[in-house]
Order: C-alpha cells, then structure tokens, then sequence
C-alpha cells in the first residue's frame, strides 16, 4: 500500500527592506527662468538597496492618525507627487511642517519597519541658475559631448543637483545621466556623449536640505540609523530651472553610386 506522505512548508520570514535614501521635497519649477504657472509641488520619494518583502508604503502626514496616501513600486520608483500650487503657502496649507511617518508593509500589510522623519520650515533658496548655454528654452544645433554652463551666487542654496532626460526617450522621466549634490561653486557640468538630432531635458536644482554636511567643501547628505538599517535622508527645498535644447542633426551623407550613376548617363549623350 502507497503512503501519501505531505510536507508542509514553512512560511517564509518578511525581509525587512534595506533603504538607501529617503527624500522629502518643496520644490518651485521654472522653465528658462520663467516660473510654472503652478510651480510649487510637494515630493516624497524612496531608493532602496534591496526592497526585501516590500509591497506598499503608507504615508502619514504631521498630526494625521492614519495614512494621506500609499505609495507602490512604478518602473522601480517610489514616490510620491503632490498636485501643484500657486504659492508655497498654499503648498504648505495642505502639506504642514512636522513629522512624516513612512510605513514600510508586505503584501499581507504587515509592519517591515517605520521611519519619522521631521520635515521642516526651510528657507527657500534665494534664485534659480541662469543657464549661459544652452542660451535659450528650445535651442538647437548643441553639441553632442556638451559643456553645459550657468550662473549663480555661490550663497543662494546649500548645493546643486544635476540631471539631463531624454524626452525623445520611450521613458523620458529617467534621467540620462545625474549629479547629486554638488557644491554651489559648481557651474558648468560635462555629461556626454549625447546623440544625434535628440531632444534633451537640462536640470538643475539651487536646494537648501536641512542636516546637510560639507566634507572637504563638498555636500554630504546626513544619514540616520533604523532598526539597525543606515540611510541618508534629504529634507530640502529647492527651485527647479529647466531648459530643453535638441543636439545637432546627423551629418549628410552623399550617395557617390548614385553620382556615378549620372556621370555615366551624361556621357552617353
């Protein structure tokens, strides 16, 4: 006779997500110098090493009891983006300084771990760069390995953020390449090659971040440590200026088959 013998497995222990950063930012966008016309926009994103059994995120804003919103995984982001304002003071109505509590949850909803951080009243930055080249919103003909350059008070803001997106791109959104942080002295960035006859998304952020370290003259984002998981954390505001331009087109080519083709029908006359 047959025994059917069945084992059970046990179940498998939730893997506590290893964060890299954490991020919450007031940001005011401008394009070429110009504000939005609702430029300010409220941000919480979340990089990780590993997202271990990482299934939502729950979001508590300062004072709230339960959740304002749940972020989830989209194209391996994480964040959340607010509506946009006229003013930051209509920004921070809805999005009050205090404690932040971000839950981190599997897919059973049970706690992996929390994180608070305290998001602050930060000053705002005192102006955004003025790009020098491109020179303009919507230049063409730039060079595929650029220099891009700006202008800027050394004392407006804490540091820089770079990143260039290509907008021709299936994901325009994802940055090309970036540069975070970097000091305020910094005014020009080099991150080619570029291609052909593209169109590109220059940025570049004037942020104030609250905590922020300088070693050796350069910005360190601070770090703080949860259930044995160290992080860094950026509680910044910043303006946000924007410039698109389209590289140089491919060069011409000449067809000489084609040309010969038409010496020889020449001679024949």
């Amino acid at each position: 006779m047959a025994i059917l013998s069945v084992l059970l497995a046990s179940p498998v222990p939730a893997a506590t997500p290893d964060i890299d950063g954490i991020y919450i930012d007031s940001d005011n966008r401008y394009r070429d110098g110009t504000p939005y016309d609702y430029p300010w926009e409220f941000e919480i994103s979340v990089d990780f090493v590993n997202t271990g059994s990482l299934n939502h995120i729950d979001v508590t804003k300062p004072g709230g009891s339960i959740p304002f919103t749940t972020i989830y995984e989209d194209d391996g982001d994480w964040e959340y983006e607010s509506s946009n304002y006229l003013t930051l003071a209509d920004l921070q109505n809805d999005y009050p300084t205090g404690n932040h509590t971000l839950d981190f949850r599997d897919s059973s909803n049970a706690l992996l771990c929390s994180v608070t951080l305290y998001y602050p009243d930060i000053d705002e930055p005192l102006n955004p760069v003025d790009f020098t080249y491109p020179s303009q919103n919507g230049q063409t003909g730039i060079s595929t390995t650029p220099t891009f350059s700006w202008t800027i008070d050394p004392g407006d803001g804490d540091a820089l953020d770079l990143w260039l997106e290509d907008l021709d791109s299936p994901n325009p959104d994802e940055d090309v390449y970036d540069n975070w942080l970097v000091s305020m002295t910094t005014t020009s960035w080099m991150p080619g090659p570029l291609l052909t006859n593209r169109n590109y998304c220059l940025g570049v952020a004037v942020r104030n971040v609250k905590d922020i370290q300088f070693i050796n003259g350069e910005p360190v984002l601070p770090t703080m440590t949860v259930n044995d998981d160290t992080f860094a954390y950026s509680l910044s505001m910043d303006y946000l200026n924007h410039i698109d331009f389209t590289t140089i087109p491919e060069p011409a080519t000449i067809c000489l088959l084609g040309l010969g083709a038409l010496s020889l029908v020449s001679r024949k006359k």
